[in-house]
């Protein structure tokens, strides 16, 4: 290193780099490779551990809207019928009457589930006679779409709603079966 009349360094001579002899050179502040490998590392096994947990959450509070949709869909049923000498209807005709909202004419889904258009599926332990078509009675499932939810369910006249299905891979609820009311275990 090179030096100047008044003993500083001199600033033109970069010798000095290339040798590391700059006072503070080796005193770099940073995270090592290794120490960000292992925070990186840290992320992935907390990420691991969160995401089934945040899946099934999701599933759960799908299901929760899909029980709460078909009481809906009950509820504007047996209005409808209240005003019209006990005949029961389609979606499209609920939702121009304002008895549901919009949602449920459209082709997609609604928090992870279909609902059955034309008010006329079979419901599997409902106690009613005859076939469940409009005008005489209803019956509305909620199908999940994939990953979305674990169970189909079902509404009709009776207005309680009931497991009508299970998603490839689930079971029912301990206690329940095809046809149970949601919530009634043995």
């Amino acid at each position: 290193m090179n030096f100047s009349r008044n003993g500083a360094p001199d600033p033109t001579d970069f010798s000095c780099l290339l040798k590391g002899e700059i006072q503070g050179m080796n005193n770099e502040k940073g995270f090592s490779l290794v120490e960000l490998m292992i925070v990186v590392a840290i992320l992935a096994i907390i990420a691991a551990i969160a995401i089934p947990s945040f899946v099934t959450a999701r599933m759960a509070a799908n299901e929760a809207t899909a029980v709460l949709a078909l009481r809906t869909v009950g509820s504007a049923e047996i209005a409808f019928s209240a005003t019209q000498n006990q005949q029961y209807t389609h979606m499209t005709s609920l939702v121009g009457g304002t008895y549901l909202d919009s949602r449920f004419t459209g082709t997609g889904y609604i928090n992870g589930f279909t609902y059955t258009p034309a008010c006329d599926d079979t419901i599997t332990g409902a106690p009613v006679t005859g076939a469940l078509t409009p005008p005489t009675n209803f019956g509305v499932l909620a199908t999940p779409n994939t990953g979305l939810g674990r169970y189909t369910y079902g509404i009709a006249p009776d207005q309680v709603v009931r497991f009508e299905g299970v998603a490839a891979g689930s079971t029912y609820p301990a206690g329940s079966s095809l046809g149970s009311p949601i919530g009634k275990t043995t």
